[in-house]
């Protein structure tokens, strides 16, 4: 009997599994779309924070630096989003 519910687990746990792999790649673009752009904010908030701190210009290079990241970032995810609804 305790074969028979090894088996049973083993099946159940196979199913789990590859239902598992299923939402992962399916949750590969989404992914990929937010570390865009929190990398893209990042890193142009951080060189709007260079440009103000070597020519003096706070706040004005981080607030663009920052739009900018924004603006990447967000067209980034969009087009990943409308990409996978066609």
């Amino acid at each position: 009997m305790s074969s028979q519910k090894e088996k049973q687990f083993g099946s159940n746990f196979a199913r789990s599994m590859e239902y598992f792999q299923k939402i992962v790649t399916q949750s590969g673009p989404a992914a990929s779309a937010s570390y865009t752009l929190l990398a893209s904010v990042l890193i142009f908030t951080l060189l709007g924070w260079y440009i103000d701190t070597s020519r003096g210009s706070k706040p004005i290079g981080v607030l663009v630096g920052l739009s900018i990241g924004l603006i990447t970032g967000f067209y980034h995810l969009a087009k990943i989003i409308w990409k996978n609804k066609h």
